[in-house]
């Protein structure tokens, strides 16, 4: 039985980055060092820290309150949606699900985000996309019932934050760009609900 290549890479692909994910490591220092043979050290691991520097788990960067996020959240509803779009350093160009809460978090609340620790993303690029935060270690699983304002939602190709138990703010797509819909009638499926940590 002849072994298909392409199924074999992505499965090595898609086992790097879920990796580096769950470790919180830096995803290009992982695949260069397993390309020279040597074994990752996760030296470039991303570690929370709360707002006075302490750390507190795995991850990165101090963790802002769930009502600022879902405040800072609503500010943009009626920011433009373009898929895989970066907000750019000033907030203004069009952005896609991801790289608005990218925005929100990493950028406006200083907050860690998938690999970006304290606040570093600056909208210059994308950003870590839905994948990434549905498996990062820096985000509390929760149930549906524990869902409150300023949560973070993961669709499956789909993401949003939570304004209340029941609604969410999302960039949706290009006719209807950034708004509150409710959760339940966002995207098909059911979401992973989670809580910065």
């Amino acid at each position: 039985m002849a072994i298909n290549g392409i199924a074999l890479t992505s499965v090595a692909a898609g086992s790097i980055l879920v990796w580096s994910g769950i470790k919180g490591w830096n995803v290009t220092k992982t695949v260069g060092e397993l390309i020279t043979g040597t074994k990752p050290s996760g030296s470039e691991q991303y570690v929370l820290t709360n707002a006075s520097g302490a750390s507190s788990g795995s991850g990165g960067g101090a963790i802002p309150s769930n009502s600022a996020i879902a405040n800072d959240a609503q500010k943009y509803i009626g920011h433009a949606y373009t898929y895989g779009g970066a907000p750019g350093k000033d907030g203004k160009s069009n952005w896609d699900c991801s790289s608005f809460v990218n925005w929100v978090v990493g950028h406006d609340l200083h907050g860690s985000i998938p690999g970006y620790p304290n606040g570093s993303y600056d909208g210059s690029a994308h950003g870590p996309p839905t994948g990434s935060w549905a498996i990062w270690p820096g985000m509390q699983h929760l149930n549906a019932s524990q869902v409150q304002a300023g949560d973070i939602l993961v669709w499956n190709g789909h993401m949003g934050i939570a304004v209340s138990s029941s609604q969410c703010v999302s960039a949706l797509n290009s006719q209807l760009g950034t708004r509150i819909t409710s959760i339940a009638s966002t995207h098909s499926g059911t979401p992973i609900y989670g809580r910065l940590k």
